[in-house]
Parts: structure tokens; C-alpha cells; sequence
């Protein structure tokens, strides 16, 4: 028996490799790590435009309601423009809310010119072909005044172009009186 023989049995160079990672194995974590993180950033993103789809359907909701509040109080006249000064005592908030994205407000249209009884409200959304779009009132307000626009037919929605031929296609959620 040897007794100037190290305590560990094993070869020098077998002891030095057991010490940590290969570069192999940090870059098979790597990749991992960074395919994970590219799947959470998509699901985030389309968390991000349902909830900002869902404040566009809320905002134009409450528009209208305070756009028939408004009718009530002038006679039975809605207003030509929805504006703070003309809703702004009927909305929740003292402004009346634009898009979250674009900071535009929302469209607006009303007819006749002179003495309104009907109006449509109207916002594209970011996903199209939503259960909220399947409940909206797809209307007409071609020849109005305002930013009138054909929301019945599909083929005339906004988006019209991110969809291939044939594609049931609706994008536009829209409200109003008749």
C-alpha cells in the first residue's frame, strides 16, 4: 500500500471536467431560455390587444349611453359632434376617451344634418372576427355626416385587406340609432 497516494482514486483530468458546464450544455439552456421567453413576449402581446380591443368596446359603449343622454336632454336631438363639450357631463370621466393606441377619437356619424335623430359610433379592433363583433349593430351610415361608414357588409369593413378572399371578415365594432 501506497501511503503518498492522493485520497482521491481518480485521474487528474477526470476531476477537472466534473467541475462544471460544457459549453454545449450552457448553450442548449440558452436557446431554451430563449425560446421560452419569445413564447411569453407573444402571449403578452395578444393579452395586451384583447385588453385594449376590450377599453375600445367599453369607451364606445359609453359614448353612446352618453350620447342618448344627451338626446334626452335636448329634445330629442343627438349631438354632431362627440365632444367634451357636448357629452362630457354624461361620461364617467370629464374628457370623452379616444383610442388607446392612436389617441384619435372614435368615429362618429349622425343623421340628418341639421336636427340629428339617428347616430352610429364606430372602432376597428385589433382582433378581428371577435364574439364581441358577432353582437354589434353593423350598420350603415353612408351619406351621413361625420365619418360615415358601411359596417353591414363585410366586404366594406376596414380590414378588409388582411384577409384572403372569401374569408368571412369582420373588424369593425359599431352602435347607434337607426
Amino acid at each position: 500500500m501506497n501511503i503518498f497516494a492522493s485520497r482521491n482514486s481518480r485521474p487528474a483530468n477526470t476531476l477537472r471536467l466534473s467541475r462544471g458546464f460544457t459549453l454545449v450544455e450552457l448553450l442548449v439552456v440558452i436557446a431554451i431560455i430563449g425560446v421560452l421567453s419569445t413564447l411569453l413576449l407573444l402571449q403578452l402581446g395578444t393579452a395586451r390587444a384583447k385588453a385594449r380591443d376590450t377599453k375600445r368596446i367599453t369607451d364606445v359603449s359609453g359614448i353612446r349611453t352618453a350620447v342618448e343622454l344627451y338626446y334626452d336632454d335636448f329634445n330629442g336631438v343627438y349631438p354632431t359632434a362627440i365632444s367634451t363639450a357636448n357629452i362630457g357631463k354624461y361620461l364617467a370621466a370629464p374628457t370623452v376617451p379616444n383610442d388607446p393606441v392612436t389617441a384619435v377619437a372614435y368615429f362618429y356619424a349622425y343623421s340628418p344634418a341639421a336636427s340629428p335623430t339617428k347616430f352610429h359610433i364606430w372602432t376597428e379592433l385589433e382582433n378581428k372576427n371577435t364574439a364581441a363583433l358577432a353582437g354589434d349593430g353593423d350598420m350603415n351610415s353612408t351619406g351621413w355626416s361625420g365619418s360615415a361608414f358601411n359596417a353591414s357588409v363585410a366586404t366594406t369593413e376596414a380590414c378588409t385587406a388582411a384577409y384572403a378572399a372569401g374569408v368571412a371578415r369582420d373588424c369593425v365594432y359599431d352602435t347607434g340609432q337607426k
